[in-house]
């Protein structure tokens, strides 16, 4: 059976040197695809278009290459065929936080190298209204913060360009109230800011959300009610030690299904893995082992 990939390549990712790899990625892969078709996006929303349309054409493998908004895009496009391509990632954003958490190289070379042998594992994709996730949706003044980085900043500074974003939001008392409901229950309170994830992974930190684990069909809920540069400061240690959830000045929670909401007339916007996603309310549903990808080794 003739075999068909597609490669869908954000050339501004990586200090705009995603373009040089699509020779090795073909190379890569050229021997066990026999059909290749790679498309370079220039627009938003391109990648999810190039993926809807590798599935629509059965292809066997799609190949992300660019950083998490790609690979959210890419996914948004895999995400609604009953048996979508797998998916297969070559890392060149700021973070790559599910490259992270699947083991795959952040050296694009050696990412490339996985695709002709790594493990094929499933994991689990949650959908927000209508958006697909793989790794984090958050609300509240950081996600806010991190989506005025413009890209020159991220290219320059990486990483830190988000931390200091965020250190600026958490000058500003911006709280709001919101309802929870989960499969086991509700909440009500003031937040400053909330995270539903999959992974143990956000922003580049591990285990941020310690009881997640990857593939369990659950959203791992953490939610701030207060978090200002002392709380930040404060709390830090518990950061790198994976034990948030012991402090007062948060809640944790875990589910299946979540909606959220908040007082009329005020609009929230939500992060959605390092991209602008819908606005309040959301009802989030994790779809379990909605997707294929090509993986580094991971520990069950």
């Amino acid at each position: 059976m003739r075999k068909s990939a597609m490669i869908i390549i954000n050339p501004s990712s990586g200090k705009e040197r995603a373009a040089d790899f699509e020779v090795k990625i073909r190379k890569a892969i050229g021997k066990g695809y026999e059909n290749l078709e790679v498309r370079h996006t220039e627009g938003k929303w391109d990648a999810s278009r190039y993926a809807k349309e590798a599935g629509e054409k059965g292809f066997q493998l799609v190949v992300a290459l660019g950083g998490d908004g790609t690979v959210n895009e890419t996914v948004n496009g895999l995400a609604g065929f009953d048996d979508p391509p797998v998916l297969g990632i070559v890392p060149m954003g700021t973070v790559n936080d599910l490259a992270r958490a699947l083991h795959i190289p952040l050296d694009p070379e050696d990412a490339i190298d996985l695709l002709k042998d790594g493990d094929i594992r499933r994991i689990d994709v949650a959908v927000a209204n209508d958006r697909y996730y793989t790794n984090t949706l958050a609300i509240g003044k950081i996600p806010s913060a991190i989506h005025n980085v413009d890209s020159d900043e991220k290219s320059r500074l990486g990483p830190l360009a988000y931390f200091i974003a965020s250190a600026r939001e958490l000058a500003k008392d911006a709280s709001f109230r919101v309802s929870l409901s989960m499969d086991d229950g509700s909440w009500k309170g003031d937040i400053e800011v909330l995270a539903a994830g999959l992974l143990d992974t956000i922003g580049g930190f591990r285990e941020i959300l310690p009881k997640a684990h990857m593939g369990d069909g659950m959203l791992n809920i953490l939610v701030f009610k207060k978090l200002d540069i002392l709380e930040a400061i404060k709390i830090s240690p518990s950061v790198l030690m994976g034990k948030l959830e012991d402090k007062d000045i948060i809640e944790y929670f875990r589910s299946k299904t979540l909606h959220i909401s908040t007082s009329a007339g005020i609009s929230i916007e939500s992060d959605v893995d390092g991209e602008k996603g819908p606005d309040l309310p959301l009802k989030i549903e994790v779809l379990p082992g909605k997707l294929r990808v090509i993986t580094g080794r991971v520990e069950d």
